[in-house]
């Protein structure tokens, strides 16, 4: 038997490529192209004829195999993948063209051509065969699913991984802006002490309220940094009144629904609080803030706060109130920025700074340096149903949680946010839940500062939209124009150590305090307040009026044995006459003359407050003319404690004692009842607030 006797297509198919070429090499054969090819080649010289094998079975691949999804994958990937599918089936037949159908050019030319020979060494270790797209057939839609496929999953591979490593938060950029929602949030307060400070300084909203009360609050809100004109700053004054300071300005806007629910007062001079519920629903309470914080420093210039307050009966109190820094606040002011931090969307990058929210990141890894109470920790991420993916992470405060109640936020984080997209917080402060591990410091402030009672506020904000600002608010930017530090301050210079009270010195008012005093003591030499100053005893608070043509002061004073009491001193026609006198229990009010620090003059200090340009909201307020409305109180008031060795270390200098003049307006206008009130820092001449109140009269 011939070896071409043994020759078919079957065993030739079974041999590999590199085989039929070494057949086609032996027969002196060409030993290019496909294994099919060379198969038809080696048969054709054995003169071997065989019917052409129909291969139709083999290309005619099942479409439905072609991608084979498990029943449980979304529906919305499997629609992802027709739709793709379908634009790709759209191209390829949009892409059918007419050709012209040529004849085949004769092979003679290649018969003539010598045989390609190939070297057993130059044979290809692996050879790998391309598809064409003739080859691919109707199989082109089944590989454009498996590519869609795998290019989904690479998506949502790397998507998850980016996710996984953590990111900073944002900084804030001139123009960001942020919708949100106040949801399920109250504030509840127990204690008459601690509910009298609220009440106070509400503009009679709470009058009705007394031992306890209760606010229930939803509503909306916003918060912003605007875009300025000064490569997105704007200019801002500060305490002093000064100018040229460029600032980021950040508002926040609340619309809310308010109920009350308390008790209310037994007898209509409200000095019996009973059992009775009161109920008051149905209010609205809109509030708008902005802030100025200076560029270079970072610190908080100006605060602008106007509050609007409408009752079921549409009855509106407006109440306005502008703060500077806090340090004018003393040991107040310490505690200021610990309580309102929980109570509006928290600023993101400002507390966080760089570092890397991820799950298991806290406060106490040692490369953050964290400096702060605020003690937090990251949790594992997951995805909320309103905002999507976001990292939970846990604040608590300790020197609270140890002294005076508790206070923990929730926040959700959200990469690209420079606010959460959702904070609640909760804060319960109580000085009866101090506990053996509160610092002493920490107790002894407290006990001085916060009343007796329970404040427990539940806020909730959750996000409804964000957009993106341009640039990033450039923190630390240096510019030209600003003041200097001792520029246009009051110093040590034009201070005055107290003899019997704080130094006067005005040029606009008739009747000054050095005038009063001296009237005092020689004609009422025998009177307790003569006394009292005689004795090493002080002034402790004054004030200036003018409620008919002959000016007065009303003085409080203390003596060494903490004696107190006031008296009415009026100008007349024999110098001066008492109008009226008090006395206090003995302790009220502490005498503590080493607390008393040199303060500038009143004359100073009004010479500034009454300058329009330094003050130009407040000015029309309290100023007639070069000099004070007629109806203005002025005067000063010294806040001192008990010779404490501790209290003297606390912030704010609480226990050297506080020096603050006092302006005073009340008015009638078109049918409502207007007040304003400002305190100013005696000793460096910086406004700490002023505010007005707007109510319907009675």
């Amino acid at each position: 038997m011939s070896e071409d006797d043994s020759i078919d297509r079957e065993s030739l198919t079974s041999n590999t490529v590199a085989k039929l070429r070494e057949i086609c090499k032996k027969r002196g054969l060409l030993v290019s192209g496909k294994k099919s090819e060379l198969v038809e080649r080696i048969l054709e010289d054995a003169g071997v004829v065989e019917e052409p094998v129909d291969t139709s079975e083999e290309d005619d691949w099942d479409e439905g195999d072609a991608l084979v999804m498990d029943d449980d994958e979304p529906d919305v990937t499997r629609e992802t993948v027709e739709e793709v599918i379908s634009k790709i089936e759209n191209v390829v037949e949009a892409e059918v063209v007419e050709a012209e159908v040529l004849p085949a050019e004769s092979n003679e030319i290649q018969e003539d051509e010598a045989p390609l020979v190939v070297d057993e060494d130059d044979q290809p270790s692996l050879v790998i065969s391309m598809p064409t797209l003739s080859s691919l057939g109707d199989r082109w839609k089944a590989l454009a699913a498996v590519i869609v496929v795998v290019i989904l999953v690479g998506a949502a591979t790397t998507v998850f991984l980016q996710r996984s490593s953590g990111f900073e938060v944002a900084k804030l950029r001139y123009g960001d802006r942020m919708e949100f929602q106040v949801i399920d949030s109250s504030i509840s307060i127990d204690g008459e002490e601690m509910l009298s400070v609220v009440r106070d300084s509400t503009g009679g909203i709470l009058e009705p309220a007394c031992g306890e009360v209760s606010m229930d609050l939803d509503g909306t809100g916003s918060v912003s940094v605007t875009e300025g004109p000064n490569s997105g700053a704007v200019e801002t004054t500060d305490s002093l009144g000064r100018t040229g300071f460029l600032a980021a300005e950040k508002g926040i806007s609340l619309d809310l629904d308010v109920d009350f629910e308390g008790r209310t007062w037994r007898d209509d001079s409200n000095t019996d609080c009973g059992n009775i519920r009161w109920v008051m629903s149905g209010n609205d309470l809109s509030m708008d803030s902005t802030s100025w914080v200076e560029l270079e420093k970072t610190e908080v210039k100006r605060t602008d706060t106007s509050i609007s307050f409408s009752d079921v009966d549409s009855v509106t109190t407006n109440a306005r109130t502008v703060t500077y820094d806090s340090e004018g606040l003393g040991g107040l002011g310490a505690l200021l920025p610990t309580l309102s931090f929980p109570l509006t969307p928290i600023e993101l990058h400002d507390f966080f700074g760089e570092a890397v929210i991820k799950e298991g990141a806290r406060s106490s890894d040692p490369d953050l340096g964290w400096n702060s109470d605020w003690k937090w920790e990251v949790k594992k991420e997951f995805r909320d149903d309103t905002h999507g993916l976001v990292y939970p992470v846990y604040l608590d405060h300790e020197e609270i949680g140890r002294c005076y109640g508790h206070a923990t936020i929730l926040l959700h984080l959200q990469d690209g946010s420079p606010w959460p997209v959702r904070q609640v917080a909760d804060i319960r402060l109580d000085k009866n839940l101090q506990t053996n591990d509160c610092d002493f410091l920490v107790s002894t402030l407290s006990d001085e500062l916060l009343p007796e009672g329970t404040l427990s506020i539940s806020m909730t904000y959750s996000s409804i939209s964000f957009s993106t600002g341009s640039s990033e608010v450039d923190w630390e930017r240096n510019y030209l124009g600003s003041p200097n530090d001792g520029e246009d301050r009051p110093g040590t210079s034009t201070k005055r150590n107290w003899v019997d009270s704080m130094w006067d010195d005005t040029e606009i008012r008739q009747f000054d305090m050095e005038e009063a005093v001296s009237c005092l003591k020689s004609r009422y030499p025998d009177s307790q307040a003569t006394l009292a100053l005689e004795s090493g005893g002080y002034i402790w608070r004054a004030s200036w009026s003018r409620p008919t043509s002959e000016p007065q002061w009303n003085m409080s004073w203390v003596d060494e044995d903490d004696d107190s009491g006031w008296l009415v001193l009026q100008r007349s026609s024999e110098g001066c006459e008492i109008l009226s006198t008090g006395s206090n229990d003995r302790g009220e009010v502490t005498w503590n003359r080493d607390s008393i620090p040199s303060t500038q003059t009143l004359s100073l200090l009004e010479s500034r407050i009454l300058d329009s340009e330094r003050y130009p909201d407040l000015s029309p307020y309290v100023q007639s003319g070069e000099s004070w409305n007629l109806q203005a109180q002025v005067g000063y008031r010294l806040s001192v404690t008990e010779d404490n060795e501790i209290l003297s270390l606390l912030p704010g200098d609480l226990g050297d004692g506080k020096v603050t003049m006092t302006a005073v307006r009340e008015w009638e206008e078109e049918g409502r009842e207007k007040s304003v009130d400002l305190a100013m820092d005696s000793e460096t001449g910086e406004m700490v607030i002023w505010w007005l109140i707007d109510s319907p009269s009675e």
